[in-house]
């Protein structure tokens, strides 16, 4: 119990909470624009971090990294183009939402399950954490092999009610993952002499094109009809309101 006690009198310090509160905002705005993900926020943060002490520049991190993640979901309910890799697997769901007049909804819902979401994740890191860094040091390659065949079929059965669309786009995700040089015989693969695929196709670029140029293209080419593309007025929830139907939904 020291521990904790000991740790809230270290936060509630006036730079740390000024800190946060810059990171925060800092994250906000990267998150919300397509392209700029929470790893690049954060890269751009460390060297800032040199300049303050351990305590500061731990909660300058923490804060700008939950925050950008948060974000992306912004553009994704209002442009359907995801702000960060993380808002793509609801997207759609969101902008739906939005288009209905409920985009107060989408973000008021990806806010309070980010909140329980990190609280759940770091209850878990403290207690778990010593026993899974003993368990991952025996892993070896043929666990992470499994473990990746485990991950991308799950992946695959709960994308949608068709494993088959599923199955395909898990297969063109591996083909564009071996374009560019081999990590282990340096073999360039699918690049047709080009030195700019010589390094890959990068996740960040493959996400704007499929999800923000694939969005531009649809509205550019639909017909601007009032009845279709209208959008109803935005109405504002509580928070309180919101988690009491997510829980209602929840339970039927």
């Amino acid at each position: 119990m020291d521990i904790f006690t000991q740790s809230f009198l270290l936060i509630s310090n006036y730079q740390v909470i000024i800190a946060i509160i810059a990171a925060g905002s800092f994250g906000l705005f990267m998150g919300a624009m397509p392209g700029l993900t929470s790893s690049m926020t954060l890269a751009l943060l460390v060297p800032i971090t040199f300049f303050l002490d351990p305590i500061p520049a731990l909660a300058v991190m923490a804060s700008a990294g939950t925050m950008a993640i948060f974000a992306g979901d912004i553009p994704g309910a209002l442009l359907k183009i995801p702000g960060t890799p993380a808002s793509a697997a609801y997207c759609e769901d969101a902008h739906a939402l939005t288009r209905q007049g409920k985009a107060f909804n989408a973000l008021g819902l990806g806010l309070i399950a980010s909140v329980i979401g990190g609280f759940v994740s770091v209850s878990i890191l403290l207690v778990g954490a010593p026993i899974l860094a003993k368990f991952a040091l025996k892993f070896s390659s043929y666990e992470y092999f499994w473990l990746a065949c485990l991950g991308l079929s799950c992946a695959t059965l709960v994308s949608s009610n068709q494993p088959q669309k599923g199955f395909a786009s898990l297969l063109l995700g591996l083909l564009v993952a071996t374009i560019g040089l081999d990590q282990t015989t340096g073999y360039a693969r699918f690049t047709f002499d080009s030195i700019d695929l010589m390094g890959g196709i990068s996740f960040i670029p493959m996400m704007i094109g499929m999800f923000a140029l694939a969005e531009v293209l649809n509205v550019l080419s639909r017909k601007q009809k009032s009845q279709s593309t209208s959008i109803k007025q935005i109405k504002s929830a509580s928070a309180i309101s919101l988690f009491q139907k997510s829980w209602k939904m929840r339970g039927a």
